[in-house]
């Protein structure tokens, strides 16, 4: 009997103590099926995850007596944090907004940063505020950043310059991807977190790079658990897929990524060469291009405590690709034909890029901190082409093998709120190898070498960098100043290539006034490194007709940069920034075109030229109510260059917006409109860029999906460009027709389950790493 009573007694006093929390998830009175509800003590240890279920009801069973945090979660939607007390609290009630509602309605403005930043060294972009079209890629998102140009070959300029240093996390692009466009279209740009675009780099960063350095930072995944996304954006000239699987449990994380990227292309082009000795040569040619890209990236991460951090990256990517050309040329002597020839043209090519990069931070205390950042990147090509002339035939075989090996370490020291130092060294070594092999066919003795046409190259870059940056901060008054020094040695096949030491000094002053406006005061010097080919003697015979060479005796260029500005951010996040800016240098590396007298152009380089530049940048973010936003860039400036033969000055200007608009339901409009004048050269001009497009979006299935769709070149399938070149014994014109997709569809689908968010590790601020 008394067994029975104490039976009964534990019984009763576990049912008191112990209870069932249950509830429901909406959005709108409609409910949320396969939602993430997470029982927390206040310690933040979990109790208990459990999923929704139809009519996204929850129940969580035998709960002990005691204080718990609640939270709720689905992707696409602001996270749910309550506190309970069991026994007394058992049905929860819970409502999420998405993400982008809930930010609106909550007066957190604080932590939502504003479209555009201005900062003491330029401006960030934060694509949250944004709306990020579905299967958009990096090359899309680039187009509306300040400053920012994206040729039709995804070549990256700012400002009009194309000399810019590119970074992923901090990390080179160089090794992360053959080239800097293919690259971009691999990025998704729903994985971007934010875009600095630093017109006046630090102490910190490469002297080379005379427009500046763009650093594009991805999300990093919190959520622990299996997650990923599928993407796909397809037209009428490429379509490029997307599968990205993350995985996080405590302190471990993983990411893995497959992208393809199918793409063809065709330009017609017409050329007129007329030389003062009364040659005329007349050509069209027709161009037609496909293939893939293929990336595989695997990355993984350890963060042991909330001090440390451990990082490495493996990408592999391979590119066959095959080109084919048709050209008819017309040779005249006093408007007299002398010669006619059709060039029929395949080539093909296989490109295979390997890379790896590993970084480690340590914070010290006191918010010192180290970081240490190591790369190594391999690209192999093995690329080939068969042309025949009427009866005349040959062929090329190129072998080519890059490698880049990166090992840099930086150090943080602030000694109060006011003033802080950072120091770090740097190697980095370049190296190249071609093996460039032309065959001329006989009809009795097949295809025989060509030496003179010919050449194996192999050249090393090595940089050895040490820098000291310093800044201060008085009240409303900051200060940057910083010094680089950087020693290059230099070793190439067959020549002798002296080493050479720069040092590089740059200053930024910053006032702001009102707590909203802001100037800043910069000047910086940078330098132009001559590439690998504009070093080489070797003649590249591959066009009969423009026969190129490079020049040793070629040294860096050298710029030095001024610049004033101004910002202003008012209270609904519109701002308006503006700055005046003259850059020049004595010793610019140009391009020199000589016609002989049989009408082949040779091509060589030389610092020819001196090259300075005057101009008006104008950045301007509107927003309208809480559904409509307006960006607009406006770049204009004046040109010159000198040299003991000739001054050319010219303007330039260009001027891109992009507007978006929130419709009810999940849907969004959005619109784009580019547009640059022609761009100066020495010894002539291109016609630039112009561009819009129209679109829209809606999410899908509380926004785990979302579509997309977008027109451009409604009126002309094609873009129409021109240009001219001119020496001293001709001039030359042509004209190019680009192939523009039409439609573009996309979509984007996040899938998986998380089980709970780890809380965010404390990084550096935006400006440093």
């Amino acid at each position: 009997m008394a067994i029975k009573l104490l039976f009964c007694y534990l019984l009763f006093a576990a049912s008191a103590t112990a209870q069932s929390i249950h509830g429901v998830v909406r959005h709108n009175n409609e409910p949320l099926i396969a939602a993430t509800v997470v029982l927390m003590r206040t310690d933040s240890s979990i109790v208990k995850t459990v999923s929704t279920g139809k009519g996204g009801q929850f129940a969580i069973d035998a709960v002990p007596q005691g204080r718990y945090i609640l939270s709720a979660r689905f992707l696409g939607y602001q996270p749910y944090f309550t506190s309970v007390v069991s026994p007394f609290a058992q049905s929860i009630q819970i409502s999420l907004l998405p993400l982008a509602q809930q930010l609106q309605r909550v007066s957190v403005q604080a932590q939502r940063p504003p479209a555009i930043e201005q900062r003491i060294d330029g401006l960030v972009y934060n694509p949250q505020g944004d709306l990020v079209a579905a299967g958009s890629n990096a090359q899309d998102l680039l187009q509306r950043v300040p400053f920012v140009t994206i040729s039709q070959e995804g070549a990256i300029s700012i400002r009009g310059n194309s000399s810019v240093k590119v970074f992923i996390n901090n990390k080179p692009a160089e090794f992360y991807a053959n080239n800097v466009a293919d690259l971009l279209k691999s990025l998704s740009a729903d994985d971007i977190a934010k875009v600095e675009v630093i017109t006046h780099p630090s102490a910190r960063y490469d002297a080379e790079g005379s427009a500046g350095v763009l650093n594009i930072w991805l999300k990093k995944n919190r959520l622990r658990g299996l997650t990923g996304t599928l993407s796909a954006n397809a037209n009428d000239i490429d379509q490029n897929y997307n599968l990205k699987f993350n995985y996080r449990m405590a302190k471990v994380y993983s990411t893995f990524e497959v992208y393809q990227n199918l793409y063809k292309s065709y330009n017609y082009e017409e050329t007129e060469r007329v030389g003062y000795n009364g040659f005329t040569l007349r050509q069209s040619s027709q161009n037609r291009q496909h293939g893939r890209g293929n990336y595989f990236t695997f990355n993984a991460g350890w963060e042991p405590d909330s001090t440390q951090a451990l990082d490495v990256s493996m990408r592999l990517g391979i590119f066959p690709d095959f080109r084919e050309s048709q050209l008819q040329a017309s040779q005249f002597q006093e408007s007299i034909p002398v010669r006619e020839y059709a060039r029929h043209t395949n080539r093909d090519g296989l490109y295979r890029s390997r890379g790896l990069t590993f970084s480690y931070n340590k914070r010290l205390g006191s918010n010192r901190e180290l970081f240490v950042l190591g790369g190594y990147s391999a690209r192999n090509n093995e690329s080939g082409y068969i042309m025949q002339a009427n009866a005349y035939k040959e062929k090329n075989e190129n072998k080519g093998r890059n490698y880049d090996v990166m090992l840099q370490s930086d150090y943080v020291h602030p000694f109060s709120s006011m003033h802080k130092i950072e120091t770090g060294i740097k190697y980095s070594k370049r190296e190249i190898n071609t093996d460039y092999a032309l065959f001329n066919f006989d009809s009795l003795a097949g295809y025989e070498k060509d030496p003179q046409r010919s050449l194996r190259y192999h050249f090393i870059q090595n940089v050895m960098a040490a820098y000291l940056s310093y800044d201060l901060t008085v009240k409303e008054w900051k200060f940057r100043s910083g010094i680089r020094y950087e020693y290059t040695w230099l070793s190439a096949q067959e020549l002798s290539l002296p080493p050479y030491h720069i040092i590089v000094p740059n200053i930024i002053i910053s006032r702001r006034f009102f707590s909203k406006h802001t100037f800043n005061l910069s000047y910086s010097y940078r330098i132009q490194r001559p590439e690998a080919y504009h070093l080489s003697p070797s003649m590249d015979y591959s066009d009969s007709l423009n026969i190129t060479t490079g020049n040793p005796d070629l040294v860096p260029e050298k710029i030095n940069r001024f610049e004033l500005g101004y910002s202003t951010v008012f209270s609904n996040n519109s701002s308006v920034s503006v700055s005046v800016y003259h850059s020049y240098a004595n010793n610019s590396i140009q391009s020199i075109r000589v016609m002989k007298g049989n009408g082949v152009i040779y091509n060589s380089y030389a610092n020819i030229a001196g090259n300075s530049k005057t101009g008006l940048s104008l950045n301007n973010t509107l927003n309208i109510g809480k559904r409509f936003k307006l960006n607009t860039n406006a770049d204009l400036y004046y040109i010159t260059f000198r040299s003991d033969t000739i001054i050319t000055q010219r303007p330039y200007a260009r001027i891109s917006s992009t507007a978006t608009y929130q419709l009810p339901k999940g849907f969004a409009l959005e619109g784009s409109i580019y547009w640059e004048s022609r761009y100066p050269l020495v010894y002539g001009y291109v016609t630039g860029w112009r561009n819009y497009f129209l679109g829209i979006n809606k999410k899908l299935w509380g926004e785990r999906a979302a579509v997309s769709l977008r027109t451009q070149s409604l009126t002309s399938r094609y873009f129409h460009g021109k240009g001219e070149f001119f020496g001293d014994t001709y001039i030359e014109r042509f004209k190019r027709n680009f192939q523009r997709p039409f439609l573009r569809i996309g979509f984007t689908y996040k899938f998986g389950k998380t089980f709970n968010t780890r809380p965010e590790r404390t990084r550096r601020s935006i400006e440093g790493l």
